[in-house]
């Protein structure tokens, strides 16, 4: 495992566990996914930072910790 894919699951862990801490929206969560931190991932993607595999990986995290945070949102109703 790169590095950067290393620093970049253990940054977005701590900024899922800040989310639940704070008990930020699921909807606000998404959001800041698609707008601020997914760009990001891509970029290092375009420059060749982080492997396409790498980068699914990242991907595929921040997919799981969201779903999480879904159903989460869903058991409390």
């Amino acid at each position: 495992m790169s590095e950067l894919k290393e620093e970049l699951i253990a940054v977005l862990k701590k900024l899922f566990e800040e989310y639940e801490r704070k008990g930020v929206d699921y909807d606000r969560v998404q959001w800041e996914l698609d707008y601020v931190v997914y760009p990001h991932i891509g970029s290092y993607l375009a420059t060749g930072e982080l492997s396409k595999e790498e980068g699914k990986e990242v991907f595929e995290f921040c997919e799981r910790k969201l779903k999480e945070l879904k159903d989460r949102k869903g058991s409390r109703r």
